[in-house]
């Protein structure tokens, strides 16, 4: 075969990186995340930890009962990039048609014999990087994918064209990339367990599940993929969420609300993205999590904007007094500067536009810190001019403790007087 695709991926590249540069952690369980006293969850784990049930977005409470004898340490991500560059570096010289598609794996597309040039780019990683590398080989981007994870840890498997409907039949149908658990769920109750048998079943029996994937969805399941490597996805959401010291009511999260809508406004506007769906992402005190969408009329970017619509998701879908452990908030519908848009026949109003550009100018020169959301600066007890219930945590829960005094109102977040417009009080979504 002349054209092969290869998918690399770094085996459990944060704990190998710890591991690398700390030899005594060699064998040894290593949970990247931080403090697990703190409410944070795990960004990745040694297999050593593996073996004992530890598996990333784990609680890191959860991590440290299930295996009290690991190493916790925080997330190093300078020290993280600084060796994904040395081993994307090493893949480019392989070949050009290169795809990183996170920190640690790449699509890489090579001519010529494809599984010599993966035995090659592992013993080279291996050797100069020092780090264990596993790696698909296929005819295309999924066939590559799904090798390469039948291979982990430190593996290489190779499927040649004529193979693929032979080795993929057999496989569960939850191993198909893009054929969610939910999904899954439903064609085994249709009785269909197996890429093989998704692949012969009759459309008509798929459709109430697949609707109007069914086509693309058995076509995948024989291996079918023509995505070429080297034109990365485009961009569909950017978020940000923020996992919480302590449990909150939801009536006081809209600081929390208010930083999140600066950072992902912020990235918006420096990768020249518009979004035109806002949704909101909470979990409660007992894990369970929700997420609720807003589509908009007009796509926007500015802080107050996004501020402005996750608020009224988090006041309409979640109740004050309900207590919470994470917040999130993410852009979608994106639209780029330079994509073609609709022409109106009046234009719209374009303040918030000129507000948000006024805004980087201005954290361009003084520092991200310099100006911000009004809202950034409630105190706990106050919400917009809203008094909420104090944070007095359920009996035994992380958010437990004293309760917290309502802020003055008349007070502004360094504790100097407010003057407030004739006639209104200010909002949490405009500019401080």
């Amino acid at each position: 075969m002349d054209r092969w695709v290869l998918h690399c991926d770094l085996d459990a590249f944060f704990a190998a990186v710890e591991q690398l540069d700390r030899p005594e952690l060699a064998g040894r369980p290593v949970v990247v995340g931080g403090d697990p006293a703190s409410r944070g969850v795990v960004a990745t784990c040694s297999y050593e930890a593996r073996a004992f049930g530890v598996r990333s977005a784990m609680p890191l409470a959860q991590a440290r009962r299930l295996c009290p004898q690991a190493v916790f340490l925080p997330v190093r991500r300078e020290r993280y990039e600084e060796v994904s560059r040395r081993v994307m570096a090493i893949l480019a010289r392989e070949s050009p048609v290169l795809e990183p598609v996170s920190i640690d794996e790449a699509y890489l597309e090579v001519r010529g014999d494809g599984p010599a040039t993966a035995h090659r780019l592992r013993e080279a990683v291996r050797r100069e990087v020092g780090l264990a590398m596993t790696v698909g080989v296929g005819p295309n981007r999924l066939v590559a994918k799904m090798a390469c994870q039948m291979a982990k840890p430190d593996g290489l498997l190779v499927v040649p064209p004529d193979a693929v409907e032979r080795w993929l039949a057999p496989q569960p149908v939850d191993a198909l990339p893009g054929l969610g658990p939910v999904t899954a769920a439903r064609l085994r109750r249709l009785g269909i367990e197996t890429l093989g048998q998704l692949a012969t079943a009759h459309p008509a029996r798929l459709h109430p599940v697949l609707k109007s994937r069914v086509a693309e969805v058995q076509a995948r399941a024989r291996g079918w993929d023509p995505r070429p490597v080297g034109a990365g996805a485009p961009v569909r959401s950017f978020s940000e969420e923020r996992t919480l010291a302590r449990d909150r009511r939801a009536g006081q999260v809209l600081p929390v609300l208010a930083e999140l809508c600066e950072e992902l406004g912020s990235r918006l506007r420096r990768h020249g993205y518009r979004a035109t769906q806002v949704t909101l992402k909470v979990r409660f005190a007992d894990f369970t999590t929700i997420t609720r969408s807003r589509s908009l009329e007009q796509p926007i970017c500015g802080d107050g904007e996004l501020l402005a619509v996750a608020r009224e998701l988090l006041e309409r879908h979640v109740p004050a007094g309900r207590w919470l452990r994470l917040v999130g908030v993410a852009a979608g519908g994106l639209i780029h500067r330079h994509d073609p848009l609709q022409l109106h026949l009046w234009p719209g109003d374009q303040r918030a536009q000129r507000l948000a550009e006024a805004v980087d100018r201005v954290r361009g020169r003084f520092g991200p810190s310099a100006i911000g959301l009004a809202a950034r600066w409630l105190r706990q007890g106050e919400q917009g001019g809203r008094r909420v219930p104090p944070e007095h945590g359920p009996a035994g829960s992380p958010g437990g403790g004293r309760p917290v005094q309502p802020a003055d109102p008349a007070l502004g977040a360094r504790g100097a007087p407010v003057e407030p417009a004739p006639g209104r009080r200010p909002r949490g979504g405009a500019q401080r």
